[in-house]
């Protein structure tokens, strides 16, 4: 009696010597440079605080919130990413390659893996490499400085099955066909406010508690609408299409 056995394991899956966990930014991709993730530190920004004393009043008055919202500096993210088992000339020509294609860019959309579904917008402050001859092992630490917020990849209403999480999600439309006048409700579960883009054809109004949009054909990406954290209430009227195309922030 004889068996055929047959490989059923994809060459596409992961291994013990694949990189899963990384980092891209511009052109830079740590696991294509054979990069390990050793660590990741992104701690939440500080407040851009504004406080004011009075004599002879326990604490202070806080004026930090405008329209319920906190403003933020930027934050710091930092990694430590690592080569093994690489020759001397190999870590020297790797330290370059890191350097020249992270510090010379400008800011950028950065994507981590550990944040499915976001990035980060900002620029590389700082590369530090340590060099261990005994171990022929070069461990680099880049310091990223970035825009306080997680910036989801998709508009809002894309529905990206592989990203939904289902406590902290909401599915919704956002492109609506006008005939007559109707009200609608977008949600902004985002941890700020969204500027959002509309995209108009025909004539359509569209009104709520920042006032009046009057609209013809085109897309409009600076107007007073901005959504704001939560429910956000609408009367659109008219005859036509309208699209509400906003990305959601996160403090994450």
């Amino acid at each position: 009696m004889s068996y055929e056995f047959v490989d059923t394991i994809s060459s596409d899956e992961p291994n013990e010597n694949t990189i899963i966990e990384g980092l891209n930014f511009g052109s830079f991709d740590s696991r294509e440079h054979g990069l390990w993730l050793v660590s990741r530190d992104a701690p939440t920004p500080s407040e851009k605080e504004i406080t004011e004393t009075v004599p002879l009043m326990q604490g202070v008055y806080d004026f930090s919130q405008f329209n319920n919202e906190r403003y933020f500096d930027r934050r710091t993210i930092t990694y430590k990413i690592q080569a093994v088992g690489h020759g001397y000339d190999d870590r020297k020509n790797l330290e370059q390659d890191i350097k020249r294609q992270l510090m010379p860019l400008g800011v950028q959309n950065l994507y981590d893996s550990h944040d499915q579904g976001y990035h980060w917008l900002g620029k590389c402050q700082s590369v530090t490499v340590e060099d261990d001859q005994q171990y022929q092992k070069l461990v680099a630490t880049v310091v990223f400085i970035c825009y306080p917020f997680a910036i989801y990849n998709n508009a809002e209403g894309s529905d990206i099955w592989d990203d939904v999480y289902f406590p902290h999600w909401i599915f919704q439309e956002t492109k609506y066909t006008v005939n007559g006048s109707q009200s609608i409700s977008l949600f902004n579960i985002g941890s700020k406010s969204a500027e959002c883009e509309l995209i108009v054809t025909g004539t359509v109004n569209v009104s709520g508690s920042f006032g009046t949009l009057s609209l013809t054909a085109g897309n409009y990406k600076n107007t007073q609408l901005v959504l704001a954290m939560g429910e956000n209430k609408l009367t659109l009227s008219g005859d036509g299409t309208i699209e509400f195309k906003f990305y959601r922030e996160e403090m994450i």
